[in-house]
């Protein structure tokens, strides 16, 4: 595994990103011409070797906030993903028992979800049992059943918590004191305490924390001074999602796993995994 670098396939991404976000947080033409010149501009003066994409769409999502006044572009459609999440987890729980394994693979494939694919094209994954790709399944196991103490699970995208659940409950069964963190406030369709709470399922993953921080992944410096300590206190920690790899494979740290669908291929190679594996894989040690 690689420390996740911007690759040149990167910068129609991001500006694919960008205009879509633009789009969703304003109707006026004005604003969004604006917008739409500040993001271009970002991605361009930022996209450099050795550059993060998580960490300039984090620039640039702040940016389009700030012109077109809308704090949360994505809202919409994270209430849209929300409900076709909950109604597909329904049709595919059932397939999955209750091991560790199968939870770890029923969490990975709500993953799947992703604001650039389509909903049939996201379905016929979705409804196709989850296979790894690269699983670290027996450190993970080992790690859980050595001790016990604090596990810091980051959640990602809005509708993923249906997937999320049985695997904290497991985790929480296991003796573990499972801390679910959510975004600090809305960026892209990172799932936020509202979000989570209109889903109804707030009180069944409480206890809850969130990062203090609107970033894509987790920049750790970034984030409340109240979720720094939770951060450096944890046991473990299950960081679910690109944006997470992305950000913390900056860091190495042997307490944390990543658990993601590699939805492109810059983020395939970097884990080295092929493009559109279910992935859990343990950060290296400093």
């Amino acid at each position: 595994m690689q420390p996740m670098a911007v690759q040149p396939e990167c910068y129609d991404c991001l500006l694919h990103m960008a205009e879509l976000t633009v789009n969703l947080a304003a109707r006026d033409p004005g604003k969004q011409a604006r917008a739409r010149d500040l993001a271009r501009a970002i991605v361009h003066e930022e996209f450099r070797p050795g550059a993060v994409p998580a960490c300039i769409a984090n620039r640039v999502h702040r940016a389009i906030r700030e012109q077109t006044g809308n704090p949360d572009p994505y809202s919409a459609r994270k209430r849209e993903e929300t409900a076709y999440l909950g109604r597909i987890y329904t049709r595919i729980a059932p397939a999955y028992q209750e091991d560790l394994d199968s939870l770890l693979r029923l969490a990975v494939v709500g993953n799947a979800i992703d604001y650039f694919r389509n909903e049939e094209e996201v379905s016929r994954e979705i409804l196709t049992p989850a296979a790894w790709g690269h699983a670290d399944l027996e450190p993970f196991r080992r790690r859980l059943e050595d001790s016990r103490g604090t596990l810091l699970y980051l959640a990602d995208n809005a509708g993923e918590q249906f997937f999320d659940l049985p695997l904290v409950a497991h985790l929480r069964r296991r003796g573990w004191q499972t801390l679910f963190a959510v975004k600090g406030g809305p960026v892209q369709n990172d799932l936020t305490r509202e979000d989570l709470y209109a889903s109804g399922l707030g009180e069944l993953l409480e206890p809850l924390t969130d990062t203090g921080a609107r970033t894509v992944g987790l920049v750790p410096a970034e984030t409340s001074a109240a979720f720094q300590n939770i951060y450096a206190a944890a046991d473990l920690i299950l960081a679910k999602g690109m944006g997470h790899f992305e950000t913390l494979s900056q860091f190495p740290d042997p307490r944390v796993f990543f658990l993601l669908q590699a939805k492109c291929p810059p983020v395939a190679q970097a884990l080295g995994v092929p493009h559109r594996a279910f992935v859990l894989k343990q950060a290296p040690g400093s």
